[in-house]
């Protein structure tokens, strides 16, 4: 059976991250894609391209274990696929978006499309054209090592929801409608589809697993509604 799939064009991208880590960047257009066929599909759910690490630190056990647990609840192209590598991925995206003071529906947006591009692996070879990434973002996003930042690359994401979506509108409307619109896919029903994953991984990662000592965590822990940094220690 074809599971969904798709990897397809990026369009302009105005990119201004609001933090001093990122710097604005002017970006061209970039045309579509072809999507890829079984072969691809299948190489990229089996690891079968080169990758980059999401979370410097590695795999952690905390992460094989939520795979494990997860996997019985998917119903789309990770249906049995999830590892703990592709859960520190996940939990690399949902960490920026708790950075950026988003919600729980922008990490189930950034997912779902992190599902459809790239099987949430951060491929660093140029399976398709120049795309690299989580998010599957062509060079006129930024340079290889930023896009290969699972960070940046969210944050990236997250820049042209939001400028497409103003006044928090990427909040009510349909998953796959907001993923379409900041990827510009040829094939624009594929994330809906991985929605109902992307939600259940996004979930789950959001409740939270333990921080490691000496990492930053971020999260609103006075409740005024703006992210704070905390740093871990197991005292």
């Amino acid at each position: 059976m074809r599971r969904p799939w798709r990897t397809a064009g990026r369009a302009w991208v105005p990119m201004a991250i609001a933090t001093a880590t990122f710097a604005a960047v002017g970006l061209t257009p970039s045309p579509a894609h072809a999507e890829p066929d079984e072969a691809t599909t299948r190489a990229l759910l089996a690891n079968a391209y080169q990758t980059a690490a999401c979370d410097p630190n590695g795999v952690s056990s905390a992460d094989n274990a939520m795979a494990s647990q997860l996997n019985p609840q998917l119903n789309g192209t990770l249906d049995g696929y999830l590892n703990g590598y592709r859960v520190s991925c996940a939990r690399m995206i949902v960490a920026a978006v708790k950075a950026r003071g988003l919600n729980q529906r922008a990490a189930q947006i950034a997912v779902t499309t992190a599902i459809v591009e790239a099987t949430l692996q951060n491929i660093s070879e140029e399976v398709d054209h120049d795309s690299l990434g989580l998010f599957q973002q062509r060079a006129s996003w930024g340079t290889r090592e930023q896009r290969l930042n699972p960070t940046w690359a969210t944050n990236a994401f997250l820049d042209k929801m939001i400028r497409v979506y103003p006044n928090n509108s990427w909040n009510t409307a349909p998953i796959g409608e907001v993923c379409q619109a900041v990827q510009v896919s040829a094939y624009p029903d594929r994330y809906q589809a991985q929605a109902h994953d992307g939600g259940v991984i996004a979930a789950a990662l959001w409740a939270g697993n333990p921080p490691r000592a000496g990492q930053e965590a971020f999260a609103d822990y006075n409740g005024d509604g703006k992210t704070d940094i905390a740093l871990f220690r197991p005292s």
